[in-house]
């Protein structure tokens, strides 16, 4: 290691801070974490798999052994300031105007022309975000675009952050409200007058609420067939459907159909299933509301049928019945009762496959918390552990055969049969 003379001559003295780490912090500590991340990315650069989520999860114990509590307590109190900051950029057409300019740099003036926002709160919004890594900050006033804020503006991204906006951010700031008054509910009882965190903050469900705002409901559709893309591979590479769904004897006429997507929205995910897999032979039928349905033009590939998840399937003895993020719209009593007509039209030779995040019953990832929290709120409904997977399907006469993951992913596909 150099002399410690060399390291403090190279310290930047161009931070926005000249504040030191407090003496108290634990260095010992901050040294052994520092090690962990230095091995993790030494194995990476020898092309050793490391899981995404035990890097990350080195670092971010790291940055926090590094900040100390109460670096750490205020950094999360300002959190919901960088979201602002992230919709004006969006919102304004600043993102847009960047990303367009092929990150070749705009200054503030020029930002405020293209965008009609005020230089001055351009400049303000944008010191977060560049802090944060959205934008990058090339001199004063002057800004470029970056591979994220690339990202961000990808057909469907920023819609995303327009969902959370309407949707969690008001219910998040009445919690503390539902809480004081016994109106916050986990599993509501609607025969007692109990609702979700949803309906008890906005006096309506999700559902009617698209159906009444059509700029909601065109940012819905938008975001939900991409909202994974770049953070899992699809479904039917972590589940071996190359071989386990190429059937001998299946054809395009086949009765029954190969898959049934229960609750597939317009079809993208059994299209895209079908488009991977052109050797493989036999019907794909998605279902779901008819409301849904006809929203959108039918993908090549995929034939529809409305239908009502919680009312007898239609389709019996399939070779698959497939559902992604389906289940974690409801509690347990809900999915039973929509998985019992899955299983009533299951045959010996039928799987269940269920896309969805199973978390682990201990040190569970904060991604797949943060989605059982949305969940709740949004819906009363619930991301499960591999626990609670296996005592809801079991209760149903269901037997996991297997938990399909790729290494480091919190998401998976869980294949069941009848008992």
């Amino acid at each position: 290691m150099a002399p410690v003379s060399t390291l403090q001559n190279g310290l930047s003295q161009n931070g926005v801070s000249h504040e030191t780490v407090s003496p108290d912090t634990d260095v010992n500590s901050v040294l052994s974490l520092a090690n962990k991340v230095s091995e993790l990315a030494v194995l990476q650069t020898h092309q050793v798999p490391v899981p995404q989520e035990e890097f990350l999860q080195a670092i971010q114990r790291l940055q926090i052994a590094v900040e100390g509590p109460a670096h750490y307590v205020a950094r999360k109190r300002h959190e919901p300031n960088e979201y602002a900051a992230t919709l004006l950029a969006i919102d304004s057409g600043v993102l847009e105007a960047l990303v367009d300019n092929g990150r070749k740099p705009l200054s503030a003036q020029e930002l405020a022309k293209k965008s009609k926002t005020d230089p001055l709160l351009i400049t303000r919004f944008m010191r977060i975000l560049t802090a944060i890594a959205l934008f990058d900050e090339v001199d004063l006033d002057l800004y470029r675009s970056n591979e994220i804020s690339e990202w961000l503006a990808r057909p469907g991204q920023a819609d995303g952050y327009r969902l959370i906006a309407r949707w969690i951010l008001p219910i998040t700031s009445n919690v503390s409200s539902l809480w004081k008054t016994d109106r916050l509910f986990q599993f509501p009882d609607e025969s007692k007058g109990e609702h979700n965190p949803f309906i008890e903050t906005f006096k309506t469900t999700q559902w009617d609420m698209l159906r009444k705002d059509p700029d909601l409901k065109r940012a819905f559709d938008s975001y939900m067939p991409i909202r994974r893309n770049g953070l899992r591979v699809p479904w039917y590479e972590i589940y071996p459907a190359a071989t386990e769904l190429d059937i001998q004897g299946y054809s395009e006429q086949h009765e029954p159909p190969l898959l049934v997507d229960v609750g597939g929205n317009t079809g993208y995910e059994s299209a895209s299933f079908k488009a991977a897999n052109p050797h493989i032979k036999g019907r794909a039928v998605v279902q779901d509301l008819a409301e849904t349905l006809n929203s959108s033009v039918a993908p090549e590939g995929v034939e529809r049928q409305v239908y009502d998840c919680f009312t007898p399937q239609p389709i019996k003895g399939a070779r698959a019945y497939f559902m992604k993020a389906l289940l974690h719209d409801f509690d347990d009593a809900e999915s039973r009762r929509l998985l019992r007509h899955t299983v009533d039209a299951m045959g010996p030779e039928s799987s269940l496959l269920i896309d969805d995040w199973v978390l682990p019953d201990t040190n569970a990832p904060v991604a797949g918390g943060t989605y059982d929290i949305m969940m709740w709120l949004l819906l009363s409904g619930m991301e499960r552990s591999e626990g609670q997977w296996r005592a809801l399907l079991e209760s149903l006469g269901l037997e996991i055969k297997r938990i399909w993951r790729k290494e480091g992913v919190g998401e998976g596909v869980i294949e069941a049969k009848k008992r």
